[in-house]
C-alpha cells in the first residue's frame, strides 16, 4: 500500500458554543513541513496540532487553514478598560467644553468607539478544556480526511508503478537472452582471429589470450544483471509492504536500477539490445516521476 503526498481533507463542528472548521493540502516536499495559519485565540495550541500531524503523517507540506467563531460570550476573552486613555479622554474632553467651541458629554456609546480604551486580554488566554477538546478532535477528524485523500491517490501511484516494475522486469529477462552466452562467444570469436594472426605474425599466444580473455570479461554483464534483478524483486517486495515512509527507499532504489542500466548499456553494444536498454532507462524515468508523490 502507497501514501500520496498530495491530498485534501476538511471537518468541521459547531455547538452552542462555537463553531469551528478546519481545510488541510498537502503538496509534495522532502520532510514533513507544516504551515498553520491559526487565529491569535488558538496559538497556544499550536503543538497540539503539531503533535498530531507528526503521528500521523511522515512527508508533505501541509497547509492548515482554520475558521473559528465563538458563539458564546461568555467564554470570549475577557475585555480589560486602559484607565489611562480614559483619563486622557475625560481630559481632552473637558478642555473641549472648556473652550465653548464643543457641546455635549461623553457617553458609553461613544467611548465604546474609541481605540485602545477597551482591550481583549489575550496574552495567556485559553479555552475551557470542553473547548479545547472539541476544536482537536475536528483536527483530528480534518486530518483523517486528508490522510483517507492521500491513500485514494496512493492507491493510483500503486497500480501504475507496480506495473512499470513489472514491465522492467519483463525487459531485463530481454536483455538475459541476448547476452547470455555473449561473453563465451566474444572470447571465441577473439581467439579464432588470434589463431588466424598468429600464422602470419609471430606472437606470444599466451600474452595476447589473457589480454583477450581480460577485455571479453569487462565486457560481462551478469553481475549487473543479477544486481538489477536483486533491485526489482526488492522494490516489488516494499510495493507489497505495510510500511510506511516508502518514497525514499524506493527513491533510492531507483538510483541503483538506474546506474545497473545505464552500466549495462555501456558494455552491451548489441544492436538487438539496445531498444531493451531504451525501455529500461524509459521505465525507470517513469517510475521516478510517480515516486516523487509517494510519501
Amino acid at each position: 500500500m502507497l501514501f500520496s503526498m498530495t491530498g485534501f481533507g476538511e471537518a468541521q463542528r459547531e455547538t452552542n458554543d462555537i463553531r469551528i472548521a478546519f481545510r488541510l493540502r498537502s503538496v509534495n516536499n522532502k520532510g514533513l513541513d507544516i504551515q498553520l495559519k491559526l487565529p491569535y485565540d488558538l496559538s497556544y495550541l499550536e503543538s497540539a496540532f503539531r503533535s498530531q500531524c507528526k503521528g500521523k503523517l511522515f512527508r508533505g507540506r501541509i497547509d492548515v487553514y482554520v475558521e473559528f467563531e465563538v458563539k458564546n460570550p461568555e467564554l470570549a476573552p475577557p475585555v480589560r478598560m486602559n484607565p489611562a486613555r480614559l483619563n486622557q479622554l475625560l481630559a481632552l474632553s473637558g478642555q473641549a467644553l472648556a473652550t465653548q467651541k464643543v457641546q455635549g458629554r461623553l457617553d458609553i456609546n461613544t467611548l465604546v468607539q474609541m481605540p485602545d480604551l477597551f482591550q481583549e486580554q489575550r496574552v495567556g488566554f485559553k479555552y475551557p478544556e470542553h473547548i479545547d477538546s472539541i476544536i482537536l478532535n475536528t483536527f483530528s477528524d480534518a486530518l483523517d480526511c486528508l490522510i483517507e485523500s492521500r491513500a485514494e491517490e496512493g492507491a493510483h501511484l500503486f497500480k501504475d508503478i507496480q506495473s512499470r516494475v513489472q514491465t522492467l522486469h519483463e525487459e531485463k529477462n530481454k536483455v538475459c537472452l541476448f547476452v547470455e552466452n555473449r561473453t563465451e562467444n566474444i572470447k571465441s570469436a577473439m581467439l579464432e582471429r588470434l589463431h588466424k594472426l598468429n600464422e602470419d605474425v609471430g606472437v606470444d599466444e599466451n600474452r595476447l589470450t589473457q589480454e583477450l580473455v581480460f577485455y571479453a570479461d569487462r565486457l560481462d554483464v551478469s553481475e549487473e544483471l543479477t544486481r538489477l534483478a536483486a533491485h526489482i524483486q526488492t522494490m516489488k517486495a516494499l510495493l507489497e509492504a505495510e510500511k510506511r515512509p516508502k518514497g525514499r527507499e524506493l527513491e533510492f532504489l531507483l538510483q541503483e536500477q538506474f546506474r545497473e542500466v545505464t552500466t549495462i548499456g555501456n558494455k552491451v553494444k548489441l544492436i538487438e539490445a539496445a531498444d531493451r536498454i531504451v525501455k529500461l532507462k524509459t521505465e525507470c524515468e517513469k517510475i521516478k516521476e510517480q515516486v516523487f508523490n509517494v510519501e
